[in-house]
C-alpha cells in the first residue's frame, strides 16, 4: 500500500513545472548598479582615500568597472539565459532581471568610457 502511495506523489511532483529562482541573476547585477550608485555619490573622484593603499577614488572605481562588474554581469546573463531553458519563469521578474542586466551594461560601458575620456 505504502509503494503505491510514494509512486503517485512522486509522479505529481514530476509534472508539476517548476518555479525560477529568477531573483538569483538579479544578485549577480548589484556590484554594478551599486557600484554605479557609490560612483554617483563619491565625487569629486580625484581625493585620496586616508589610510588606505595609493590609490585615489577615480582608481579604485576604474579598477572595479573594469574587473568586478563585467565579470559578474555576464554570469548574471548566462544563469538567466541557463534558467530560462530549464525553469519557467513569471514575465514580469524576467523583464526586471533583463532590465537591470541591461542597465548594468551601459553603465558598466558610461564609466568606463567616462574614465578612458578623462586621460585625455
Amino acid at each position: 500500500m505504502s509503494l503505491v502511495k510514494e509512486s503517485t506523489v512522486a509522479n505529481s511532483e514530476e509534472t508539476l513545472p517548476r518555479r525560477a529562482n529568477i531573483w538569483f541573476s538579479l544578485w549577480w547585477c548589484l556590484p554594478s548598479l551599486l557600484g554605479f550608485l557609490a560612483f554617483l555619490f563619491a565625487f569629486p573622484i580625484d581625493r585620496r582615500i586616508p589610510h588606505w593603499f595609493p590609490l585615489n577614488f577615480a582608481e579604485v572605481f576604474a579598477l572595479w568597472f573594469l574587473f568586478i562588474t563585467p565579470v559578474t554581469t555576464v554570469i548574471a546573463i548566462v544563469t538567466l539565459i541557463r534558467r530560462k531553458r530549464i525553469e519557467r519563469k513569471a514575465p514580469l521578474a524576467t523583464l526586471l532581471t533583463w532590465a537591470a542586466a541591461a542597465v548594468s551594461l551601459v553603465v558598466n560601458a558610461l564609466v568606463l568610457l567616462g574614465m578612458w575620456a578623462s586621460t585625455y
